[in-house]
């Protein structure tokens, strides 16, 4: 089964030298693996060093491994270790690589270790591993000082900041990285200070009488769309999910602190297991106009709560989640994983309910809606089949979306005093199937035997 496992298993094994432990192993944010050692008699693959040691640096550390392969999964959100490629000791010349690090990476990265280990099974031969320890953190960030064109050409007037998020390395767009400069980060004693008076401000608005809510399903799917600006997802393919209450309720503690239960349902949101389609940040949430909570990964995901009562998660609607491992192309269009599909809609009715149960007055009733949006590409719109993926089944029976609207959604209502998230996610999931041209008893994941039936949480695992 895939897993992720700590820094000190991962180095134990390099130890022993039965690398086929590493077998199933998710990467994480800790852990990057490289299928052959850096070419750097190339200035791209000089700077994909300097990439990926500083994004661990920038990220509280880690470990690359040089010489494992790995492969999407359909059933897990990560890239999961399929096969180790020992080679010999002398394709790799360390001192290179500190060199080029050294170069190319400002302020130099204290502590990293190069080293080789041998494989137990031919002692002439292993894989290599580049340690970036936790200590190095404390003099981020760390940005690389040079980057490469599409034409090869180095430019070293640019720098570049890359930080670590799961297994993916993604660069910061440049406002950000200036306002992160600007403000610095070494900034725990100006983050106490802004605490206290975020919980002081959070007292004050408790106490005050909640407005009435004035939202309309139009005037949450305004915010929907602004959540879509505010993640980078305009004009490019989204999964959405909200929820709003349908009488005037209020999260009166939601600015208080970061440990109000409410908040923290916010920062640690529902999981199922490692690497699963969850819409999990792993971030603490920023007060937004001192109307809502917002938890954001750029051009990931964000998740919401606003103090009036709507709720909203956008996730990526192509390979990065909503189709992840299905392979899509130009010539297929999206490929939904209805894996990816099913298992964020029941983790988002779970959570939905669970926030509710913190609002004054718990609502009696409330709306889940769910949004495909520009899941049409190259004129081809997105498409769905009812089998848990694989790669032998990725075509089989795969339908459509109908028509060459941008968008649809998907809407039911809720009574949380006798609600179960299975059943919630039973009825979204029919309405999405039966968009495709699926009878409902083509759905996976469902347990039948239940009245009424429901999205099985065992079977998404």
């Amino acid at each position: 089964m895939p897993r992720f496992i700590g820094l000190g298993e991962v180095l134990a094994i390099l130890q022993s030298g039965d690398f086929t432990q590493l077998l199933g192993v998710l990467e994480d944010d800790h852990l990057e693996c490289k299928s052959f050692p850096y070419n750097l008699d190339q200035d791209r693959e000089k700077m994909e060093l300097a990439k990926d040691v500083s994004a661990l640096a920038n990220a509280d550390g880690g470990i690359i491994l040089i010489g494992v392969q790995t492969e999407q999964e359909p059933s897990h959100q990560g890239d999961i270790i399929r096969r180790v490629g020992c080679f010999t000791q002398a394709r790799l010349e360390f001192s290179q690589y500190q060199s080029v690090l050294s170069e190319w990476v400002v302020p130099s990265i204290p502590g990293v270790r190069f080293v080789w280990n041998a494989s137990s099974a031919n002692r002439d031969e292993g894989i290599a591993s580049i340690l970036v320890p936790q200590e190095a953190s404390r003099e981020r960030p760390y940005v690389v000082t040079r980057i490469v064109e599409g034409s090869g050409r180095v430019l070293g007037s640019y720098i570049g900041f890359f930080e670590r998020t799961r297994d993916n390395v993604s660069p910061m767009k440049p406002g950000e990285l200036r306002n992160r400069l600007k403000d610095g980060r070494r900034f725990l004693e100006l983050d106490t200070r802004l605490g206290n008076i975020e919980e002081m401000v959070g007292k004050l608005s408790a106490r005050q009488t909640p407005q009435q809510p004035a939202f309309t399903a139009e005037t949450v799917f305004r915010r929907v769309q602004r959540a879509r600006r505010e993640v980078g997802y305009e004009g490019k393919p989204a999964f959405s999910l909200a929820a709003w209450p349908l009488q005037p309720i209020d999260f009166p503690n939601l600015f208080e602190s970061h440990e109000v239960p409410v908040v923290r349902l916010l920062e640690q949101p529902p999981r199922l297991r490692d690497a699963g389609f969850d819409f999990a940040t792993r971030r603490l949430s920023t007060i937004v106009e001192g109307q809502l909570r917002r938890c954001l990964i750029p051009e990931h995901k964000i998740l919401e709560v606003w103090r009036d009562g709507p709720l909203i998660c956008v996730v990526s609607g192509d390979d990065w989640h909503l189709c992840w491992g299905m392979r899509s192309a130009p010539e297929t269009g999206l490929r939904i994983n209805n894996l990816a599909l099913a298992e964020t809609i029941y983790l988002f009715c779970d959570w939905s309910l669970k926030v509710y149960g913190n609002g004054i007055p718990v609502p009696e009733r409330f709306k889940i809606r769910a949004m495909l949006s520009d899941m049409t590409t190259n004129g081809r719109p997105c498409s769905l089949n009812p089998y848990r993926p694989n790669d032998i089944n990725m075509n089989d029976d795969r339908r459509s979306a109908p028509g060459g609207a941008p968008g649809q959604h998907f809407e039911i209502e809720v009574e949380p005093a006798t609600a179960d998230p299975g059943v919630m996610a039973y009825r979204l999931l029919s309405d999405v199937y039966a968009w495709f041209g699926f009878n409902a008893t083509d759905m996976p994941y469902v347990n039948r035997e239940a009245a009424p039936p429901r999205i099985d949480s065992a079977q998404l695992r």
